[in-house]
């Protein structure tokens, strides 16, 4: 049976999030065609990529800009389905920008699968409804989801993290690791993967570090880069004095070596819960930011391994405006003390449960399957 299913990512993070699914769909129903407004992630994993929607979200438009090509690149979509009639849509994150197309295309018949749950619980429950009417089926990354979603009558299915349901290449990890800079205590700074991530959070942990050189002058302090672009960016923040190593592009190496990580929020503090690693998280916003994050986020957590444990197990600072000094007592605290940082793991530890015999990509290309084809 012949299906045509369309793919549409408008971020780096839902481009990676699609291309293990594509992967895996290509593999079970070869005979599908499967279409991607999307990224080179979906491109190679097998769909047909039409434009590239996730380098236009690198790129630092302005907002106004942003919303002109969301909005063409909407109607592009929406003109190439009247055309090619898909049987499925899989929207993927970036619910601002998906919304529209799964509204519009819904009522014609085509089925709609959420890949990765819109964060409606963190901001803007009201907005169910409109999700209630435009979607099938709704793929949740975190346990708490699906029952969020079932009490608003949505379906909903926790199908695991790519970032935490992934096998670890140990001996990799001590070989690269073996050639990191050595010593103790060990701490691994994690300031994101975009740039407005790394100039909002960079020079914030940078001065923790010279904060806790008062107390450890004895600390080794290394910072994770995901390219050499990111890394040339980091290191216009450094000093000479600050004796911080970057370690480009080997993340796991960098996990392993790690006693003690501060991180920014996201999705890399569920790679450190994978590597079953303390840590802190920040984020630094404006002033205005702060306050907005405070106001329009409802829950009292906004780290993901805080929200997956249903409780505050890691020190977070999201959003943070102000000095370094809470954080770095925080940080220092967890330095000082093997008990306090043996609690957080056992803590992260029991948090994982749910995502026991999990397997994301399997999961997800199997309830598209179901939906699509029921």
């Amino acid at each position: 049976m012949t299906k045509t299913l369309l793919f549409t990512a408008f971020e780096p993070s839902g481009d990676r999030l699609a291309a293990s699914v594509i992967h895996r769909l290509r593999s079970e129903h070869p005979n599908w065609s499967i279409h991607a407004w999307g990224g080179s992630g979906m491109a190679r994993a097998g769909a047909h990529l039409h434009e590239n929607t996730v380098e236009h979200a690198a790129m630092g438009l302005g907002a106004l800009a942003h919303v002109r090509r969301v909005r063409r690149t909407q109607k592009s979509i929406l003109r190439w389905c009247r055309e090619h009639q898909p049987d499925g849509l899989v929207p993927v994150d970036s619910p601002a920008a998906n919304f529209p197309i799964c509204k519009a295309l819904r009522p014609q018949g085509v089925r709609v699968v959420h890949l990765a749950a819109p964060q409606l619980w963190a901001w803007a429950p009201w907005r169910s409804r409109k999700l209630r009417k435009c979607t099938d089926q709704v793929l949740c990354l975190l346990p708490f989801e699906p029952d969020w979603f079932a009490s608003r009558s949505i379906p909903a299915k926790f199908i695991g993290h790519p970032a935490i349901n992934r096998e670890l290449d140990i001996d990799r990890m001590i070989a690269e690791s073996d050639s990191f800079q050595q010593g103790s205590p060990r701490l691994l700074l994690m300031p994101g993967s975009r740039n407005q991530e790394i100039d909002r959070n960079v020079q914030l942990m940078i001065d923790v570090v010279r904060g806790l050189r008062d107390v450890h002058p004895t600390i080794v302090v290394a910072m994770t880069a995901v390219d050499e672009e990111k890394a040339r960016r980091i290191r216009r923040h450094l000093g000479p004095e600050d004796r911080i190593d970057i370690i480009v592009g080997q993340r796991d190496a960098a996990l392993h070596w790690s006693q003690l990580v501060l991180a920014v929020s996201g999705t890399v503090t569920l790679d450190i819960m994978r590597h079953e690693r303390p840590m802190v998280g920040v984020y630094r916003t404006g002033p205005v930011g702060s306050i907005g994050g405070r106001l329009l986020l409802i829950t009292p957590d906004r780290l993901l391994p805080n929200l997956i444990a249903g409780s505050r197990i890691v020190p977070e600072f999201v959003p943070h405006w102000g000095g370094i000094e809470p954080i770095r007592d925080e940080v220092m605290g967890l330095l000082d003390s093997e008990q306090r940082r043996s609690e957080q793991v056992q803590a992260i530890k029991r948090s994982l449960v749910p995502y026991e015999g999990k397997s994301f990509a399997e999961e997800a290309a199997d309830a598209i399957v179901e939906v699509i084809t029921r």
